[in-house]
């Protein structure tokens, strides 16, 4: 008996969780496609030993298949209703399949996020379905976020910051920089890596956020990566060499007890200490400094 297919259509909500020390959360749509088909049978199977009568017969298990585009060799994640429920790697193409089996019915809330080859992660694409008893129910279209990086956090004005990461391979990204939004365009290679240099003789001497959407020739797009942060100076300010407080060429417990010498303060005699620059030693500091820390 050939199988009974059930299309539905889903709106993915994504949230966009608060990365690195850039304060922001994001929400956005973009649509996948969902089917549910019995699976068919050349000949039926027998049939099971005759239960107990006070023994209740367990309803079928389900099939749940994940499909889409993530970067080459991707290590993926899938969460069912915030739990791990499987990982797994992408193939070389960058494109990836997941069977999840013994589902049992019920609506669920899945999660898939990757880590590409560096170590960097997507944000989390999230998910509610409705599995039925017995079915095989496909996601599809599934288009992983870029992961994004950028060097250094802080430059003169004039000076260059290089924002990179990887996606879908022979994909188009777009990259969105603010405060002032500013678009510009990169390409991703046969491995998914991708890069752009940017100029900031434009830019204003304030913190700016950079972040990336990939978009592929079918139309089809990603949804936004995380956003990060840099900080543009006036030229000549740049004298400090980010959280290496104590210029060794290591961020560690001495620059960590430079930081705590001078928190709270405004306009430290160290101007070092605030490494964000932006007047005050606090938690965006901090933040910073872990994130660069080597030990």
């Amino acid at each position: 008996m050939k199988g009974l297919a059930i299309l539905f259509l889903v709106i993915i909500f994504i949230s966009f969780p608060v990365f690195g020390y850039c304060q922001e959360s994001v929400e956005s749509q973009v649509q996948i496609s969902v089917s549910a088909q019995v699976k068919g049978e050349e000949e039926p199977p027998p049939p099971p030993p005759p239960a107990p009568p006070w023994a209740p017969i367990p309803p079928p298990p389900a099939i749940v298949v994940f499909e889409g585009r993530a970067y080459p060799h991707a290590f993926l994640t899938i969460l069912k209703d915030g739990q791990v429920a499987a990982t797994f790697f992408a193939e070389s193409s960058g494109l990836f399949k997941k069977e999840l089996t013994g589902v049992k019915a019920g609506i669920y809330t899945f999660g898939i996020w990757a880590e590409d080859t560096a170590g960097r992660k997507s944000v989390t694409l999230s998910f509610t379905v409705s599995i039925l008893e017995g079915m095989t129910t496909t996601i599809s279209g599934i288009f992983i976020s870029p992961t994004i990086e950028l060097l250094p956090v802080q430059v003169e004005r004039g000076d260059e910051v290089n924002i990179f990461g990887q996606a879908f391979p022979e994909s188009e990204i777009k990259i969105f920089v603010a405060s002032t939004e500013t678009i510009k365009e990169a390409k991703t290679d046969t491995q998914g890596k991708w890069d752009y240099k940017l100029n900031t003789a434009l830019l204003s001497e304030r913190e700016h956020t950079a972040r990336a959407r990939a978009f592929y020739i079918d139309g089809e797009y990603s949804p936004f990566s995380h956003t990060v942060s840099f900080l543009v100076l006036k030229p000549g300010a740049l004298v400090c060499r980010g959280a290496d407080l104590n210029f060794d060429g290591r961020v560690n417990i001495i620059d960590f007890s430079i930081l705590l010498y001078f928190w709270g303060q405004k306009k430290p005699a160290n101007i070092c200490a605030d490494i964000n620059q932006d007047g005050i030693v606090n938690i965006v500091d901090f933040s910073i400094m872990m994130y660069w820390w080597t030990g």
